[in-house]
């Protein structure tokens, strides 16, 4: 028996139709829109279309490492002479030396950069920091009030804040040391030499700047020769009370109730 074509003319018929409707529609939908209406399929505009659309991507900051603060140490006398020198014949610049090499080191140790420099530094001149800090020690004299230590900042500048900063580090110094070395204050002893150190003139206008008399090479040997590393504790505490904007006193503690 011959199979009946029916069906095949009937599936081309329903294909031919559905083309006529679908043509048709697409017709009508051209000509609804308006020329500038019409979309632009290229891949560039679609990226951008899809970037408008897309969430937005925070993009987080670059982690950035905050420079360390560079501090200078002035080792009195250090490559210039040997400043007090005792009868049996113990050097200023020496005893010096010895605080400076341990203040620099535990400085470093904190996280500091920090230049050792010598009394007549060329690097003194317009020298930038945020902090300097000049180590020096007394006279070997046994006048029995000779004993303490003292200091000075930098006073004669022309930056207002220079001096503020210098009094400021001043305090510190001044209350850490005494603390932590049981040293009295000797302000009778406080020369010109020190209010008018010459590297107060030769820095930047923005350091701040203190010297500091460790203690008198007398009276107070035994502390400054024999005990370095308590004599450079009680500076690196008051060059970080400065830095750190620690209160200079601490506060007492109250008892409970």
């Amino acid at each position: 028996m011959t199979p009946s074509r029916t069906p095949s003319r009937e599936s081309a018929l329903s294909l031919f139709l559905r083309g006529l409707f679908w043509s048709g529609l697409i017709a009508l939908l051209l000509i609804a829109w308006s020329p500038t209406d019409i979309p632009h399929f290229s891949l560039s505009e679609l990226w951008q279309r899809a970037s408008r659309n897309s969430p937005a991507i925070a993009l987080l900051p670059t982690s950035t490492v905050q420079p360390a603060l560079r501090i200078g140490i002035i080792s009195g006398h250090w490559k210039n002479d040997s400043g007090a020198t005792c009868p049996d014949g113990l050097e200023e610049v020496t005893v010096n030396h010895a605080i400076a090499l341990r203040v620099q080191a535990a400085l470093q140790q904190a996280g500091y950069k920090v230049d050792l420099l010598a009394e007549f530094d060329p690097r003194l001149k317009g020298y930038r920091a945020a902090a300097l800090v000049s180590i020096h020690a007394d006279v070997c004299t046994p006048n029995p009030d000779y004993t303490g230590f003292k200091t000075a900042p930098a006073t004669g500048v022309q930056d207002a804040a220079q001096l503020q900063n210098s009094l400021h580090l001043k305090a510190c110094l001044d209350a850490r040391y005494a603390a932590i070395t049981h040293l009295p204050y000797h302000p009778t002893s406080v020369s010109r030499h020190m209010t008018e150190y010459h590297a107060f003139n030769e820095i930047a206008p923005t350091t701040p700047a203190v010297i500091i008399e460790t203690g008198f090479l007398g009276l107070d040997r035994d502390l400054l020769v024999n005990h370095p590393d308590t004599v450079a504790k009680g500076i690196v505490a008051g060059i970080l009370c400065y830095l750190r904007n620690e209160p200079v006193h601490p506060p007492t503690p109250t008892s409970a109730p």
